[in-house]
């Protein structure tokens, strides 16, 4: 879920969470500050290069630096889009956070 964070420059945060989770807002605004919100369509096309729902958990590839967190009850296996809705990639959750170094959280209710 591609998210902006308040402040004087663009702050976008992609959370990385499993598909049967719900972000926890409380969670991410303390966090990130209370005027953290959704990024738009627009905004995460941008950001990302691709359209939501199909982007990667991947932020080294986005063209705008973005920070990457990732909740700690994410599966053993992640299956995600890698930029297009009919292609996806299965991934070791140890492969995953290797490759990516995300920040690690509790973010989910």
């Amino acid at each position: 879920m591609m998210l902006r964070a308040p402040g004087v420059e663009e702050n976008w945060v992609l959370a990385v969470l499993p598909a049967d989770r719900k972000l926890s807002w409380k969670k991410i605004r303390a966090i990130k500050g209370k005027a953290t919100r959704m990024a738009t369509e627009e905004e995460v096309f941008r950001v990302a290069g691709c359209l939501p729902g199909s982007v990667p958990p991947i932020t080294k590839a986005f063209p705008v630096p973005t920070e990457c967190v990732v909740d700690a009850t994410i599966p053993s296996i992640i299956n995600f889009n890698c930029g297009l809705k009919t292609r996806s990639i299965s991934m070791s959750k140890e492969d995953y956070l290797r490759v990516e170094e995300p920040s690690v959280w509790d973010i989910v209710d």
